[in-house]
């Protein structure tokens, strides 16, 4: 690989300074959690708040709450360039198109 194709790379974590994000560096210092444990501690804060109640289409529910963020923080950070957000997510630039659509994210 020449030179030039290495610098087009990006890192798809958005890690860039030792592992943390340009964000990470602009806020006060916490654990840098994996985004199972931050799943984890959400859906735990969620059955906290229920107080007994028992919580019905749970899947589909995490599914409609995830979903929208994760498109828009993916987009934002490919700079709108749908191939590449697509690429990132791990799907086809088509199902990505249609998903905007339904969530009422297309321009």
């Amino acid at each position: 690989m020449t030179a030039k194709k290495r610098g087009r790379q990006r890192d798809v974590s958005g890690a860039g300074f030792n592992g943390r994000t340009a964000s990470d560096l602009l806020l006060p210092q916490r654990p840098l959690l994996p985004l199972r444990s931050h799943a984890e501690r959400a859906l735990s804060d969620y059955f906290t708040s229920l107080n007994g109640s028992r919580p019905a289409d749970l899947y589909d529910l995490v599914l409609r709450e995830v979903e929208e963020p994760l498109f828009r923080v993916v987009l934002d950070y490919a700079e709108g360039n749908q191939s590449r957000a697509a690429g990132i997510l791990g799907i086809n630039r088509g199902t990505l198109r249609k998903k905007l659509k339904q969530l009422g994210l297309a321009h």
